[in-house]
């Protein structure tokens, strides 16, 4: 319940960052990146790369919940979610790019962008997954102590004890 809360709150924020009528860190826009652009100018990053640099990590970090959110959803996260949730945010980035480009004269269409959102979700999901996997072993160290607990565990998911 919990997660699938998260997940109507996320999609909605989502949805006004991507159809926002013009650039979200432009003018006009929600956000100001003009410190994390100074603050690469002053680690000497040339000025030609600045903006992009910024705009594609921002783009990542987007989607970041995005990829953690799809493997979160699954009972048991496994390594090909972080694949399909790469994959299921570049379709989402992609409609929204064409969207954008068809409807918001005020937006760009950049495929950067949907490379950037696909590799955020990928690192999201993978998040959870190596999350998931690192308290598997912790409860099954848990239940090798008692094995009495795994046992009742076990026959309460059998089917034909309910």
């Amino acid at each position: 319940m919990v997660l699938a809360l998260v997940g109507v709150v996320y999609a909605v924020a989502l949805g006004f960052v991507l159809f926002w009528p013009v650039h979200v860190d432009g003018e006009g826009g929600l956000i100001r990146v003009d410190g994390l652009i100074e603050a690469l100018a002053r680690f000497g990053m040339p000025a030609h790369i600045r903006y992009p640099v910024v705009q594609s990590g921002l783009n990542a970090v987007l989607f970041l919940p995005f990829g953690a959110l799809w493997a979160a959803w699954f009972a048991r996260p496994r390594i090909h979610l972080v694949l399909s949730a790469g994959l299921l945010a570049a379709a989402v980035s992609l409609s929204a790019e064409l969207a954008q480009s068809a409807y918001l004269p005020g937006r760009t269409y950049d495929l950067r962008d949907v490379l950037a959102n696909s590799v955020g979700a990928a690192i999201g999901a993978l998040a959870v997954v190596l999350g998931a996997q690192s308290v598997r072993p912790a409860t099954a160290a848990r239940d090798a102590a008692a094995p009495g607990a795994a046992a009742s565990v076990a026959e309460a998911q059998r089917p034909d004890a309910r």
